[in-house]
């Protein structure tokens, strides 16, 4: 079969866990024998002047956008003539999968059906931009969690934007949507948020991500204490970095003499959450360590080297990739009880949890860590598995060839 790949960006160029799950994808139906082509999202840097679609290198190629969370419309032509259009004459893909739809716009979906109404439309849903504005996180202006959409309570959060309008975007994207042949959510959090908004049920299956293979590190040469703690991926304010850093000042001086938090990551564009948390760090230089960014072929070296992943999201989350990352190179994970995250990691089976947002509930779990009421080899020996690509791919073809 031959597949045509969109993404909100390229992993060379954007680091995050849909990007790498996107790039996965494509990576893994050529690995796997079929005919597959990448289209990512890229700042305009990266292109000509004039132009809407390149070649970045051979089967992939770069779009520009800007973002455009209220009306989640194109900024490249999708007329008959259009680059993107074109291209897909030329190529002919059974199968357009789409990868989000923030950046491609959800317009794009109808501009494909309507050249191509035999070609089959798939789509991964990575977060909750079509129904919360609030850059999908699902969470109020005041970073209060939110537990369901309506117009009117959006209105509340963007009064900007009147309760008709906000009806009228959801009518427009569900409009779009129905052009989709099947949407995949990689949690079944994400996918029950989906289907109380709006999306059949039936038309939502769910698929983990998959994950080049790879082996287990060994647990890190340690003489009792299992006390370093690291964090990995984006440092943004809704990853909550500048809660762990926090919880970290108030762990009691006996605790703290024995963990370490290390801090590995790219950095949120927005300067004041930035220097912010720089400040959090350098106040707790004795306990916290930022190493920067890291690449993921890395990863192996790096978790050897700790015992524990931790994650500080005050959002939903979907299907943390670091969660399948964890799981794949054997580092429980220690994260929030809320949204994908607890559905991917149960109390004592691939991790531990603790109350999403609570200080006192980390420092608590932290403590009894240090002071040994868990069985660490226990945990390891209970850890999930994590989705080998070739699995995913094989389970993704069944999917897509009924």
């Amino acid at each position: 079969m031959k597949f045509f790949i969109i993404s909100h960006g390229h992993p060379e160029i954007t680091k995050g866990g849909g990007e790498l799950a996107a790039y996965s994808h494509y990576k893994g139906l050529l690995k796997e024998g079929h005919e597959a082509y990448f289209l990512a999202r890229a700042p305009e840097k990266y292109l000509h002047l004039g132009t809407q679609i390149i070649a970045f290198r051979p089967r992939e190629y770069l779009f520009p956008a800007a973002p455009d969370l209220f009306n989640l419309f194109s900024h490249i032509d999708l007329g008959e003539d259009s680059p993107l259009i074109t291209l897909l004459k030329e190529l002919k893909p059974d199968v357009v999968h789409f990868h989000h739809y923030f950046y491609i716009g959800v317009d794009a979906i109808y501009a494909i059906k309507r050249s191509f109404p035999d070609t089959k439309i798939v789509m991964t849903l990575h977060e909750y931009i079509a129904i919360c504005l609030h850059n999908g996180q699902m969470i109020k202006p005041d970073f209060s969690l939110c537990y369901k959409y309506s117009p009117r309570d959006c209105n509340e959060c963007f009064p900007q934007f009147s309760p008709e309008n906000i009806f009228l975007r959801e009518m427009y994207i569900k409009n779009m949507f129905g052009y989709v042949d099947l949407f995949i959510s990689p949690s079944h959090f994400l996918k029950s948020r989906y289907v109380e908004w709006g999306i059949p049920q039936e038309k939502i299956v769910v698929l983990e991500n998959g994950l080049p293979e790879g082996e287990r590190v060994p647990p890190r040469p340690a003489k009792g204490v299992r006390g370093r703690f690291a964090y990995f991926g984006q440092i943004n304010p809704y990853k909550g970095v500048d809660f762990l850093i926090e919880t970290f000042s108030l762990l009691p001086r006996s605790i703290k003499q024995k963990v370490k938090l290390e801090i590995y990551g790219t950095w949120h564009p927005d300067q004041s959450f930035k220097e912010r948390v720089e400040k959090l760090i350098k106040r707790n230089r004795d306990v916290v360590r930022y190493h920067g960014p890291y690449e993921n072929s890395e990863l192996g070296s790096l978790m050897y080297n700790i015992d524990w992943v931790i994650m500080g999201s005050i959002w939903w989350e979907n299907s943390p990739l670091v969660i399948q990352e964890a799981f794949k190179y054997g580092r429980p994970v220690i994260c929030p009880d809320i949204g994908g995250m607890v559905e991917k990691v149960k109390h004592g089976y691939g991790g531990l949890n603790y109350r999403a947002r609570d200080h006192v509930s980390l420092t608590d779990l932290i403590a009894d860590i240090v002071e040994g009421k868990y069985d660490y080899e226990d945990i390891l020996a209970k850890m999930p598995s994590y989705k080998p690509l070739k699995q995913f791919v094989r389970e993704y073809l069944d999917l897509v060839a009924t």
